[in-house]
């Protein structure tokens, strides 16, 4: 039996610039489910990101509902919010958003004293979050400049799994690496997949989107067609085909 963790109803996001309004979001229906490998795909402008902020409490919408493990989430104050996203939620973006000034373990240490009050806990896990991602000693003892791109994003997705979010959002996290370390960091997220983690993750990059058990695609704001892919066992011919024959009909 399935579960949903977020479930949206008739959820509408409309900006307003110079006088005119913009729809973005459109009386969307959707439902994330538990331990699921979400995966949103669509054009430029189709509101892929703007769906990720809603769903993950960072924007709130304009009408309708998000309900998170049946907690209705769309109607809390943006304290409320705050609370719930530092419980709840992990977040990997494309621009790493690490504190220059802090080591990689301060950084981490920073993200998970916010909830646990247990220096050495959160210490330890952060260790043991290192290791599993491949980062060493040395690594983590660095500063966000004396890494590479591949190393720093890395180190962001620990700080994104330190407080055990209930889900992890990704927006476009391999847009600013190279190949090779892109590759690096879509298998930490599978692993995390593969170990129970809930992922949402917004991509308009094929070989990201492979990693998904589902895809949507959004267009004008409203999703216009779903992918059943399963559970990622790597990248075959079949699988390969399937994704790219569903972004054919689509439009993509």
């Amino acid at each position: 039996m399935t579960t949903n963790i977020i479930t949206t109803n008739k959820l509408c996001k409309t900006f307003s610039t110079g006088g005119v309004q913009q729809h973005v979001l459109r009386n969307l229906d959707l439902q994330i489910q538990k331990d699921d490998f979400t995966v949103i795909m669509g054009a430029s402008g189709s509101g892929k990101s703007t769906l990720l902020y809603a769903l993950s409490g960072m924007d709130s919408p304009t009408l309708g509902e998000i309900t998170f493990n049946e907690e209705m989430i769309s109607k809390k104050s943006s304290d409320e919010l705050a609370v719930f996203r530092r419980r709840n939620c992990g977040f990997v973006f494309q621009q790493i958003y690490l504190c220059d000034n802090m080591s990689l373990m301060d950084n981490v240490m920073a993200s998970g004293l916010l909830v646990s009050k247990s220096r050495k806990g959160v210490a330890s896990k952060a260790e043991e979050l290192f290791d599993q991602v491949g980062l060493s000693t040395q690594d983590w003892r660095k500063f966000p400049a004396q890494l590479s791109g591949g190393e720093a994003q890395r180190g962001a997705v620990v700080r994104a799994l330190i407080n055990s979010p209930s889900i992890l959002f990704a927006d476009e996290p391999t847009g600013a690496l190279n190949s090779a370390m892109g590759l690096a960091v879509l298998d930490l997220l599978t692993e995390a997949h593969q170990r129970g983690q809930s992922v949402v993750m917004v991509t308009h990059d094929i070989t990201s989107a492979l990693r998904g058990s589902r895809i949507l695609y959004l267009k004008d704001g409203v999703i216009c067609g779903e992918c059943v892919l399963g559970t990622y066992e790597g990248a075959d011919d079949k699988r390969k085909e399937t994704l790219r024959a569903f972004l054919a009909e689509m439009g993509w």
